[in-house]
Parts: C-alpha cells; sequence; structure tokens
C-alpha cells in the first residue's frame, strides 16, 4: 500500500510466506522502485508474521494480541514453519503492538478492526480513501471461515463478522489472505455467514467452496469441533 499516490513508500501487511514469494515481492518492489517504511501482521499464524531483509529494518505493526502471541507462542510458530532460512528466523513475528487503531507511518489513513475471529486479535485494515478492506483470513473467495478452538469460537466468529459489516458496507474492494480479490465484500459477508448458521444449526451448508477436497476437508473438522452437539458426552445407558 502506497504512503499516498505517486509515493514511493509502502506498508506491508501479511507479506506472502513461501521463501520464493518473498524474494519475488522484494524484486517486484525493487522494479518499481518502491520503499517499505512499516510493516504489519494481520494475526498470529506463522504464515501472517514473516518478513525479509531485503524489506529492510522497519517498524512492524500489530494488535497487542498479535504482539503477545507472536512472542509467548513463537517456538510453536516456528514449529508450524517448518524449515526456514536461518537469516530470517529472527525475523519471525517481530511485531510491536500499535497504541490506538491506527497504524502509525507517515502514509494513508490505515484503520484497525480489531476482533478475535479466527484467532484472537485477529486485525482487518481498513482504508477509508480508495475504499479497501484488508480482510487477512477472513471474507475469502475460496476459502471456508476457520474458526479458533472451542468453546465459543463460532459466536466469536460471528462477532468479528459483525465488527467487520460496517467497512464491508462501504469496501469497493475486499483484500482476503487467501483468494482474490474481489468488489463482492457484502456478498462474501452474508455467505459466510450463512456457512456459520449452517455448521451451528447442524445443517449441510450450500457453499461452492465445497467443491474443492481441501474445503471438504476442513468443513469436517470445524463440524466435529463446533457443529450441533460438538464437545457434548454422550448419554449413558444406566
Amino acid at each position: 500500500m502506497r504512503a499516498a499516490a505517486g509515493s514511493d513508500r509502502v506498508l506491508l501487511v501479511d507479506p506472502a510466506w513461501e521463501v520464493d514469494e518473498l524474494e519475488s515481492l522484494a524484486d517486484a518492489l525493487d522494479e518499481r522502485s518502491l520503499r517499505p517504511v512499516a510493516g504489519f501482521s494481520t494475526h498470529a499464524h506463522h504464515d501472517h508474521l514473516l518478513w525479509h531483509p531485503r524489506f529492510g529494518d522497519v517498524p512492524r505493526w500489530s494488535s497487542a494480541e498479535t504482539a503477545r502471541l507472536a512472542a509467548g507462542e513463537r517456538a510453536a510458530l516456528l514449529t508450524m514453519l517448518g524449515p526456514w532460512p536461518d537469516d530470517l528466523v529472527p525475523l519471525v513475528g517481530a511485531v510491536t503492538a500499535v497504541d490506538g487503531d491506527l497504524i502509525p507511518w507517515a502514509g494513508q489513513e490505515a484503520r484497525l478492526v480489531v476482533h478475535d475471529a479466527h484467532v484472537p486479535g485477529h486485525t482487518a485494515v481498513w482504508l477509508p480513501g480508495p475504499r479497501i478492506l484488508l480482510a487477512g483470513d477472513l471474507l475469502s473467495d475460496v476459502e471456508l471461515p476457520l474458526p479458533d478452538e472451542p468453546p465459543g469460537a463460532l459466536e466469536r466468529y460471528a462477532l468479528g463478522l459483525d465488527a467487520l459489516a460496517p467497512f464491508v458496507a462501504r469496501a469497493r474492494l475486499v483484500v482476503p489472505g487467501h483468494g482474490s480479490p474481489g468488489t463482492d465484500a457484502r456478498a462474501r459477508l452474508d455467505r459466510d455467514r450463512r456457512y456459520l448458521d449452517a455448521v451451528s444449526r447442524g445443517l449441510e451448508p450450500d457453499d461452492e467452496r465445497l467443491a474443492d477436497e481441501a474445503m471438504r476437508l476442513t468443513h469436517a473438522e470445524t463440524v466435529r469441533l463446533h457443529g450441533r452437539g460438538a464437545g457434548r458426552t454422550p448419554a449413558s445407558d444406566d
């Protein structure tokens, strides 16, 4: 995201998570003579806490809960990441909590929408100028909603969608962490709400994302963890 139209200064949000993708992003920035001046991580999952030396030694921000989890669960995050170049390991999760609801950088307004869907402290970034919503791991066109650990995860996810709703209503473009940008933010929000409702009621969702085998497996696990009756102790025959 450019600081302003025509500026060479950019804010990087959730840089891509394969090593070659990070390299390619650095190449693309160089080719366009763009210079990162800050970074932001939307949440404390291993694929959203990455950085590359070529991006520069600049401030990297997150919500307070994301910063806490990135530090407190660093060993687990590195395990999830798998083999990683030695020079990149120290950069994983090196984020600082934002004090307030705006990213403190010398660029266009970037407002934070913090909620607990997907993982505690998950944060969307709202750009009111261009009316763009950077949604993190919500509002994907290809991935189903992925609630956090039970109990109460479906409810927290629904509240997260509610928090995004006012920005979705104004968004010209939504950019998810996984999937494709789109102009259909309202439709994506409605679809995710319908999916959560179906899971909570023990119904089979009518959702085109289930055409993907990986998403069918994900859905089965979501139903196991969060579906109607999940976690209940079977009644005794006595």
